[in-house]
């Protein structure tokens, strides 16, 4: 065995081992019984689906959910919002996700948590499958569907959509082998590797539950074509030795994005893949949206749009008799408690709850260096805005949101356009996620407009007749781009002030000049050409307002990349280092962003909870 083979193996082992071996209302303040209390900071998804897992399970603790915002933000950045256009209609738009996999986790919550054997459905949340998955956008306008499950009869599909869908399917096909030789034949055996990293990663390294019948396929695929498809290089390296058109390697990496990374290497980091480099093994994430026959495959979309996830394990939450008190918004945390002012109030009083365990949803970043360091001392109420900026984040967005008076038909659900036209420009389209020079000096001056990027495009409507008027549509447009930049000196400047500073990082000119190029790029589309004359209401969100509205470090709404420093075991766990009466959950901690990731965290840390919970129940007794 080589040096070079018995070095790699030992670095598979070193992440393996371990893994191995191992409603609302006022809050009367005083408790009124002798019950042990839990105190849950957000009402994300995560702080949602913990404090059903624990009220399930141990129903004489009671759980109370502080939330900062409105009673219609209920679930954080899993959210919508409507826009009413006089004399046409209403129209939902997404702020945070907008696509949903792995939807068994979804459906699994409410079966663990359910009292009387409801299920997700029961509670409202109707999951509908999108097919195909995404449409992928060139530049030079090319386009090709992809993701088609393997069985299309029990998506509750008429023979004639069964029909239309495979008559898309074979166009598919050709253009895989348009693109170059026996495209789809690469295609296919790509996502067979990719559906073996899945079946082994996901119980073993996001679930953190030991799966070995998973690791001899894992290992097979990792070792195979004289490791050619070793799971720890760079993303697009492996890409490189599969496909030779940049248009394939672009079609199997753009998924990279949701995680924070480029999947080209990153010179001067060792293995290329420490910081800002996605590794091979993140294609599991193409398995988990495009394999046409895995279990665990497929992009849906919730019926009602992603605010119905949130209603829908709100309801499940009542059910269990968890407390709610929106708008109030945590100030700091103790060993005995947690202060927070109530905004109904319109006063500056802080309030106190005393708690036995309290579980932050709040931001990873924002919450240890907000909220967990505060100085109690001062009875005087400032909130405040600043996080941590040790981590490496995954992208910020400029999300365009345009209710249009037109049905958009040359969009599919979900569209992701790309630049490769050529190796160089697909390489610098990612560069927005590596551009320490912007990181550091806080200068977006310069115009993107001709130069390669990617973005993301939802067009609700096609899957889900309630998102607007009919022949009218509402769409999302995602531009990646950097985070804010930190700036020390607001750290202790009320958080009006703060996050107002923040907005200039982000003035007219930068969102004017990503607008155009947007537009530029759409009207490759036919019937897209003159989009901009169909906008009928405009929403636009940056950094500056995921900062405001959900307290995200960096302002960025993924949370924290998944470079290896930042992955799995590298990643902030649950335990709080300065409180010992405190767990994390959400998209910056472990196990990973992404909604169906946070339900897999909050088993977790649910299951931590209850055992600290009978821990002191034993002590007590």
């Amino acid at each position: 065995m080589s040096c070079s083979l018995l070095l790699k193996l030992l670095v598979v082992a070193s992440v393996v081992l371990p893994y191995l071996l191992c409603t609302a209302f006022s809050i009367n303040i005083a408790s009124e019984s002798n019950n042990q209390r839990v105190v849950v900071i957000g009402a994300g998804v995560g702080g949602l689906a913990t404090a059903a897992r624990i009220s399930s399970q141990m129903p004489n603790t009671e759980v109370v959910v502080l939330e900062k915002n409105e009673r219609n933000k209920l679930g954080g950045r899993c959210g919508s919002f409507d826009v009413d256009v006089e004399g046409v209609g209403v129209f939902r738009h997404e702020r945070g996700p907008s696509l949903l996999l792995l939807k068994d986790e979804y459906e699994q919550l409410f079966t663990d948590c359910s009292r009387n054997e409801k299920t997700a459905k029961s509670y409202g949340l109707d999951i509908k499958q999108c097919i195909p998955a995404y449409q992928v956008v060139f530049e030079d306008g090319d386009t090709i569907p992809i993701g088609f499950p393997r069985s299309k009869c029990n998506q509750g599909l008429s023979l004639d959509e069964i029909k239309d869908i495979q008559i898309l399917e074979q166009k598919s096909i050709q253009k895989f082998n348009q693109l170059e030789p026996n495209g789809f034949d690469k295609w296919m055996d790509y996502l067979d590797t990719c559906a073996a990293y899945l079946d082994c990663g996901l119980p073993n390294f996001i679930e953190e539950r030991l799966d070995l019948p998973s690791f001899p396929a894992f290992l097979k695929e990792a070792l195979r074509d004289s490791l050619l498809r070793w799971p720890l290089q760079p993303h697009s390296t492996m890409l490189s030795s599969l496909f030779e058109s940049p248009k394939m390697i672009a079609l199997a990496s753009f998924q990279d994005l949701y995680v924070g990374l480029s999947p080209y290497i990153n010179n001067g980091q060792i293995g290329g893949v420490l910081r800002k480099t996605a590794p091979a093994v993140f294609g599991l994430l193409a398995a988990i949206e495009l394999h046409p026959t895995n279990k665990r495959a497929g992009v849906f979309a919730p019926v009602g749009g992603f605010r119905q996830v949130a209603e829908s394990i709100y309801k499940l939450c009542i059910d269990n008799n968890v407390k709610f008190q929106f708008d109030s918004s945590v100030t700091s945390i103790t060993d005995e408690g947690v202060y927070y002012i109530s905004k109904e109030r319109d006063d500056k009083e802080k309030k106190f709850i005393n708690a036995d365990l309290i579980i932050c949803n709040a931001d990873v970043p924002y919450a240890t260096e907000t909220i967990t360091r505060s100085d109690d001392s001062n009875e005087e109420y400032q909130e405040t805005y600043d996080w941590n900026d040790k981590f490496d984040f995954s992208s910020g967005v400029i999300a365009f949101h345009w209710t249009v008076s037109k049905s958009l038909d040359a969009l599919n659900t979900h569209n992701v356009f790309m630049s490769a036209n050529t190796t160089s420009d697909a390489e610098d389209s990612w560069a927005v996620l590596r551009d320490d020079d912007i990181q550091s000096s806080g200068n977006r001056s310069s115009s993107i407009k001709g130069t390669p990027f990617n973005f993301y495009v939802h067009r609700a409507g096609m899957t889900d007749d309630t998102a607007c008027p009919s022949g009218c549509d509402a769409i999302m447009v995602l531009l990646p781009c950097q985070g804010l930049v930190r700036q020390k000196e607001l750290a202790s400047v009320p958080r009006e002030e703060t996050i107002e500073a923040y907005k200039q990082q982000f003035n007219t000119g930068v969102i004017n000049d990503a607008r155009e190029a947007i537009l530029d790029r759409l009207s490759v589309l036919e019937g897209l050409e003159n989009l901009d004359d169909l906008i009928l209401h405009e929403v636009i969100d940056t950094p500056q307002t995921y900062a405001d509205y959900y307290n995200v470090g960096a302002g960025v709404p993924f949370g924290l990349s998944h470079g290896l420093g930042q992955l799995s075991l590298t990643r902030p766990g649950a335990e709080c280092k300065s409180h010992n009466n405190v767990l994390f959950v959400g998209a910056s901690s472990r196990p990973g962003n992404g909604v169906p990731l946070v339900l897999i965290g909050t088993k977790q840390v649910a299951s931590k909870a209850i055992e600290k919970l009978k821990s002191k129940e034993r002590i007590a007794a």
